[in-house]
């Protein structure tokens, strides 16, 4: 059978291009952590020749994907990656649909908001609301986590398919983030059993300490987990007796969100895998 579209046609003849994978390769080595890098460092991270990568970098500039600093001969990502950021947040409507069931749990606790789903194994953060006088300076879309630390990821862990719990187990491990973080495979089995039991997961300082936070996850007709959305504050303020509480109101919030749930990315990006599986298997007749 033959594919069905020019996009699956370049899928099914492998039709990557190597010289694009290595220049998103030098895009990936940024982090929060590794904001400014050198020629070298690049090279040597990727395993390209200066030459090759030089290359690389001097087109990325060109086109404001990459800045380069003369005083510390240093480069970083440039001002156009955050006008792809903020297009690719403008077409995602399940943000500007969920904004306001956010504010509305934002204004009744007092906490932070977080709204997330789930791409190739770890937590991806979509939005968060906070408090007029919050702690830190920054956004928080398009940042992500561990699944087996946060509440938000623990609580889309908990209902992942047994074959993709163990590949997120498999990619990326237990490692402990705080002294807190599950690291073993029996007690995450035995936390998911605990998170599916109640309806509800929580994190207590398992991805940052003086940190506790409880979520609900947002589940398709077919009880696959999409995304997530979490109430987060500190130890002092995140009380016990009131956790329960706070599950009951997310959960409210994600049964209005669950009709928008094909919109969240975790979806959208299985709803991909399972078109391409389809079509790989009907190229096989």
């Amino acid at each position: 059978m033959k594919p069905t579209s020019e996009h699956d046609a370049g899928a099914a003849n492998g039709a990557l291009v190597n010289s694009v994978l290595k220049a998103i390769g030098i895009l990936e080595c940024f982090t929060p952590v590794q904001r400014e890098l050198t020629l070298s460092q690049i090279s040597r991270q990727l395993g390209l020749p200066k030459s090759t990568a030089l290359n690389l970098i001097r087109t990325l500039e060109s086109r404001g994907y990459l800045l380069y600093s003369p005083h510390s001969q240093t480069y970083q990502l440039g001002y156009n990656v955050m006008t792809l950021s903020y297009n690719l947040r403008t077409s995602m409507p399940i943000i500007q649909y969920a904004l306001p069931f956010l504010e509305e749990l934002q204004v009744k606790t007092g906490e932070n908001i977080y709204l997330t789903s789930h791409i190739d194994g770890q937590a991806l953060y979509l939005e968060g609301v906070y408090p007029s006088i919050r702690i830190g300076n920054y956004s928080v879309a398009g940042k992500r986590l561990p699944l087996h630390c946060t509440g938000c990821g623990k609580a889309m862990l908990a209902y992942l398919p047994e074959d993709e719990f163990e590949a997120v187990i498999k990619r990326w491990g237990l490692p402990a983030i705080t002294p807190h973080t599950i690291t073993t495979r029996a007690r995450i089995e035995q936390e998911c059993a605990a998170i599916r039991a109640r309806g509800y997961a929580t994190d207590r300082e398992e991805e940052t300490l003086g940190v506790k936070c409880v979520a609900v996850a947002i589940r398709d007709s077919s009880g696959y987990p999409c995304g997530a959305v979490s109430i987060s504050g500190t130890t002092i303020s995140m009380r016990d007796e009131l956790l329960e509480d706070y599950a009951k109101m997310i959960a409210r919030v994600c049964s209005v969100l669950i009709t928008n749930a094909h919109q969240l990315p975790a979806a959208q990006m299985r709803m991909q895998a399972q078109e391409a599986a389809r079509n790989g298997a009907s190229s096989d007749l």
